[in-house]
């Protein structure tokens, strides 16, 4: 009876004890696992499609540059028309627009480096140039195109007076002219391996044409010394 007794003796509390710890550890290890699993599938697609927004940024900035025109956007106190403008943190230009973007026409275009709550931003502005006012695009919704920049700077490829040596200066000077080409130079701060794709620009517009076309009209005199008028 004693034996009968002994052989019926259920677990003991040390051993229901280890057995909920065992099977506590493995459950933990599989939801870390899970966890793991998670955290690399979302950064995954993190970075696919940060670097789906690199790619469709810059093909958006080289297509809008690129077909950049030398419309007036608006004159200046000395009634000099404005055509092109830029520095090392933005660039004001006149193209036309995408047509999900836009109602038809051209467009008075900006980019900025703006600093922005992840750093920095570059960001697109845009106004409509039948009846643009001096102080729209400020007033206009910006499109932030890419954040979490560091350094950023746009430079801009000029010819000298003679027009025959060609250089890259950060600040455009001439703004009733367009320059040869525009570059946009990006270093990312969080890039988790991408890098911005040089991008550098050719215009449509003859700068050199336009500079000797202006400065034919300006030093075209008459005999008795007066400018001829512009036909």
């Amino acid at each position: 009876m004693r034996m009968m007794l002994q052989r019926q003796r259920g677990f003991t509390l040390v051993e229901v004890l280890l057995a909920i710890a065992l099977v506590a550890l493995i459950m933990a290890m599989a939801y870390g696992g899970f966890q793991a699993s998670v955290r690399s599938t979302a950064s995954g697609e993190a970075l696919i499609e940060k670097t789906n927004r690199l790619r469709v940024t810059h093909q958006f900035i080289r297509r809008q540059l690129s077909l950049a025109l030398a419309l007036t956007i608006e004159e200046d106190r000395d009634g000099e028309h404005i055509r092109f403008e830029g520095g090392r943190d933005f660039v004001r230009f006149v193209a036309p627009l995408p047509g999900y973007l836009s109602y038809g026409g051209p467009y008075v275009q900006e980019l900025r480096l703006e600093r922005g709550s992840r750093g920095g931003e570059l960001v697109f502005y845009y106004a409509l140039l039948n009846g643009y006012e001096p102080g729209d695009l400020d007033q206009s919704e910006g499109i932030v195109l890419i954040d979490g920049l560091g350094r950023g700077e746009f430079s801009f490829l000029d010819t000298d007076e003679d027009g025959e040596d060609t250089f890259w200066d950060s600040l455009w000077d001439e703004p009733g002219v367009v320059p040869l080409a525009v570059s946009l130079s990006i270093e990312l701060e969080d890039s988790h391996g991408l890098e911005w794709p040089d991008l550098v620009t050719p215009l449509r517009i003859d700068a050199g044409g336009v500079r000797a076309a202006r400065s034919r009209t300006m030093h075209q005199v008459q005999p008795g010394g007066g400018l001829l008028r512009n036909q």
